[in-house]
């Protein structure tokens, strides 16, 4: 069981390795990218070395949050369902143009976003 405390911990411990690296530019062509809101971009990388000694759900949980899913909610799915929920919720609310804030994407042939 996770509780919401543990999802906007998690958040503000991953967005304090995160937000001081975004970015908008700067990036090699064609890098794989992850918006991170208003904040700008950080590789793939170092999105993914965030997340080193998190829980296996705080991925889903970090782009889910960063899309305005609130954490009581993210801690429900997770509990009622384990990761499979958390990732079928996402893949749900892409479908549905609802994903705008926190997603993966990639640089431009300039290396920019």
């Amino acid at each position: 069981m996770i509780t919401a405390k543990d999802i906007a911990d998690m958040v503000e411990r991953v967005d304090a390795k995160l937000l001081p690296l975004c970015d908008y530019e700067g990036f090699e062509p064609y890098e794989g990218i992850y918006r991170l809101g208003d904040y700008g971009y950080v590789t793939e990388t170092e999105y993914n070395a965030a997340f080193k000694g998190e829980p296996c759900w705080a991925q889903d949980a970090y782009m889910l949050e960063g899309n305005g899913v609130g954490c009581g909610r993210i801690a429900r799915l997770y509990n009622d369902g384990d990761v499979e929920a958390l990732s079928d919720y996402i893949n749900e609310r892409f479908d549905n143009d609802q994903m705008d804030d926190v997603f993966y994407t990639e640089a431009t042939e300039e290396g920019e976003c």
